[in-house]
Order: C-alpha cells, then structure tokens, then sequence
C-alpha cells in the first residue's frame, strides 16, 4: 500500500510540475471508496487535463476560465469533451451537474484519459531545453505588435475608403518591417562573425573552436545566467519524475483495477441498460425509445410463427429420409419432363388450327369440301354455310379456338410456377441441396 501512495503522489508531482493544480494522494484514495470530499478537485483536474490536451499549456486562460465558469458549466463542458475523445459511460454521463458527488466515475474517467490520450508522453515531449526559448533573451518585445493589432480591431468601424487607406497604410509598414528584418539579419550575421572571429581558441565544447552568440550573451548577463540555470535543474527534476513513473507506472494500473473491481462489486447489474451512452436531447430519446419498444412487440408477435416454423422443420426433416427425398425429385423431374414433351406436341396442332386452309369442291355445291381440321369440330359451330359452300361462322369458331389456347397457356404457367416452388421447397428439407432449373424453365 505504501508503494502505491508513492507513485500516486509521483503522479501528483508530474501533473502539478506540468501546469495542474496540486492534489494530494489521499484525494485518490478518498475517489476510491466514492466519497464527495473528492468531487470537485478533479473535476478541475479533468478540466486542466482537457484544456493541456487541445492547447498544449495550462496557463493563466485555464485559471480564468474555471474561475468565471459556473459549476454546472464546467461539468457539462467535461462531459461533452469526453464524449468527443470517446468515452462513452452512462455513469459517468449522469453523474450530477452540482458535483455533488460520483468521485469514484470522475477517478476512472481521469485514468482513461490519462492512458487514452498519453499525456505522459505528452509532458515529455514539452520538456526542451530553456536555453532555446528566445523570449528570455527578448522580454521587451512585441510592444508594436500589440499596437498594430489594436489599431486592427479599431478599423471595423471604419468607411471602406478609410479601410482602404488603412490597408495601405499597413501594406507600406509591412514592407518596410521586411526591409529591415533583411537588413537586421546581415546585421546579425556580421556581428556573429566578429564575435567568432574574437573568440577563437575559447571553447566550451569540442566540435566548436569558438565561443557562439549566445554563450556570449550568458556571460555578459550573469542573472539571466542564473535564471537559465534554475530552469535546467527543473527540468531535469521534472524528466526525472517522467523516467521514474514510466518504470513504475504498472503499480497503479494494477490500483486503479481494484477500483474498476470495487465498482463493479457496488454497483447493482443490469441488463437492460446499456453500457454505453450519449447525451441526447428529450425529443429524440422519446422517438428512440418508441421505436424500441415498436420493435420489441413486432419480435414478441412473430416469435411464435418463427418458433412453429421451426418446430415443423425439425418434424419434417425426422420424417422425410434423404433416398425419399432423391426419389420424390426424380418423379418430379419425369413429370415436368412429361408435361414440357405434352405441351410441345399441343402447341403444334393448335398452330395448325390457327390458319386453316379452306378448298371449294366445284361438284357439289351443296356439300362444302371442309378442311381436314374443321372435321373435328362440333356441327353446330359451323353453320349453314352461304350460297358458295362455305362455313358461315369460321371466324366465332376461330376465337373460341384462341380463347382456348389462352387458357391453355394461363394453365401451364400456373403448372410451372407450382412445380418449381414445390421443388424449391422439396431441396429446402434436404441439407446442402442445390436446384438448379431446366434451362427451358428459366
């Protein structure tokens, strides 16, 4: 336990050396076992940790902003970001806009960023040396700069012509700036060469003959000498902080399981709700959970039929043994077979009797030489017949044979399509079955 009260308070350490408010390994504990005592730090905490995310600094705008935020502000903005990066927890999402309480969700919450998101690694990264920060060196500057920025905000009340001249007012001083920054940096390079030149054969290091700027700098300044050198000790302290929790930061991952197991032992299950969750406004909740529950009633409402389906599934496939089965499909197959052989041969002989030939016998007036297919007809369709010998009703009989053929074509389409879905479900009772359809059928 004490080890673990250590690398907690190391953890305290690296985040206060990096910008954080300074906690106490005991406002950890206290999140453990869900006591409100720890709330509201680390909402703040998450707060600074949010902001060190996307800015990349805990500066003086964080202190202001948590200072003019009321509490219910901060702990929706908390929220709204953490659902952003993707954590998505219907605790932590309806823990209370007082904080009030759910210290224990904001602990596990604080972890999965901290892992989520590598602001270890994050803190090492933004450790450099403090020699390169140029604004030691030039602390009086960027005096005009602010000028020039509050003369631009002042022009929005400006007429366009006064725009105008104002815009090349600017343009003429931009100009200007960059004709002496060039001269400047010839200025600099000069004067860098003179210091070289001055200082050749005194060397703090062995790849440089001579002293650089600014080493120069340094030693004219002794307070900035010792002000950069506080820095270097802090830094080395804080990198030594990072070094030493990188090798022990398993102790606490291996704590914060026991309070992921603390949790899910307090906490009552329920299956019913979700795990994950998302802050959604009433109106859309409302049409989601009727949606659901619509949905549920369709499933309870065919559940049985599926349930019967399946059961006469189970019972036909006991019954019905696979040589059945090969047998039913090969007397199928010869009577589709047979009735395809009926139907060719009955197309044929009505496309005889769709253009009869009719001949006049010139020896018998009285007695008309009727065609070879109109002998099969019944007498009364044909008639008396006219003055020339021929059937006075030829054209009724020769629509009631097209009806017929109608009729006939209506009734082999209604045979095939019953056959082929008699197939299809025949091959359904048979495990790994394929049909595959005449080509004729298809």
């Amino acid at each position: 336990m004490a080890q673990v009260r250590e690398i907690i308070e190391l953890l305290t350490h690296i985040l206060n050396e990096n910008g954080c408010t300074k906690l106490k390994a005991e406002v950890f504990r206290l999140a453990k076992f869900d006591k409100d005592e720890a709330t509201l730090s680390f909402w703040k905490m998450l707060f600074e940790l949010l902001y060190y995310r996307k800015y990349g600094v805990i500066d003086e705008v964080t202190i202001k902003a948590f200072s003019e935020l009321t509490t219910e502000e901060l702990v929706v903005y908390v929220k709204q970001e953490l659902q952003n990066l993707g954590f998505l927890s219907k605790e932590f999402s309806l823990l209370p806009n007082d904080a009030s309480s759910g210290s224990r969700e904001l602990l596990l919450a604080f972890a999965w960023l901290l892992c989520k998101q590598n602001l270890v690694d994050k803190f090492m990264d933004n450790c450099s040396s403090p020699i390169e920060d140029a604004s030691l060196l030039n602390e009086a500057e960027s005096n005009n700069t602010a000028q020039e920025v509050r003369s631009l905000a002042l022009s929005a009340s400006l007429s366009p012509v006064q725009k105008v001249q104002q815009l090349q007012l600017l343009n003429g001083k931009l100009r200007s700036s960059l004709r002496r920054l060039y001269a400047l940096q010839r200025e600099k390079a000069k004067l860098q060469h003179r210091v070289n030149e001055c200082t050749l054969g005194a060397s703090l290091t062995p790849d440089m003959p001579h002293l650089s700027s600014l080493e120069v700098h340094l030693l004219r300044h002794p307070l900035l000498m010792n002000k950069i050198m506080g820095l270097l000790e802090k830094d080395n302290v804080r990198l030594a902080h990072l070094q030493e929790w990188k090798n022990q930061e398993q102790v606490f991952w291996k704590w914060m399981e026991s309070v992921l197991e603390l949790k899910v032992k307090e906490s009552p299950r329920n299956d019913e709700t979700p795990m994950m969750y998302y802050n959604i406004g009433p109106d859309p909740l409302s049409r989601m959970n009727d949606a659901r529950r619509k949905l549920e009633e369709a499933i309870l409402r065919y559940e049985t039929i599926i349930e019967q389906i399946e059961e006469l599934w189970e019972t036909k496939r006991s019954e019905v043994s696979g040589e059945e089965l090969d047998g039913l499909l090969d007397l199928l197959n010869m009577e589709i077979s047979l009735q395809r052989s009926n139907l060719a041969m009955g197309s044929s002989d009505f496309f005889l009797l769709r253009d009869p030939t009719f001949v006049l016998n010139k020896e018998d007036k009285k007695k008309p030489n009727l065609p070879r297919n109109i002998e099969h007809l019944p007498a009364a369709a044909i008639g008396h017949g006219d003055e020339m010998g021929m059937p006075a009703e030829i054209s009724s009989e020769i629509s009631a044979l097209e009806s017929q053929l109608r009729l006939l074509e209506t009734e082999l389409s209604r045979n095939t399509t019953r056959n082929t879905s008699d197939l299809e479900r025949l091959s359904l009772r048979v495990p790994e079955a394929l049909l595959v359809q005449p080509a004729s059928c298809v």
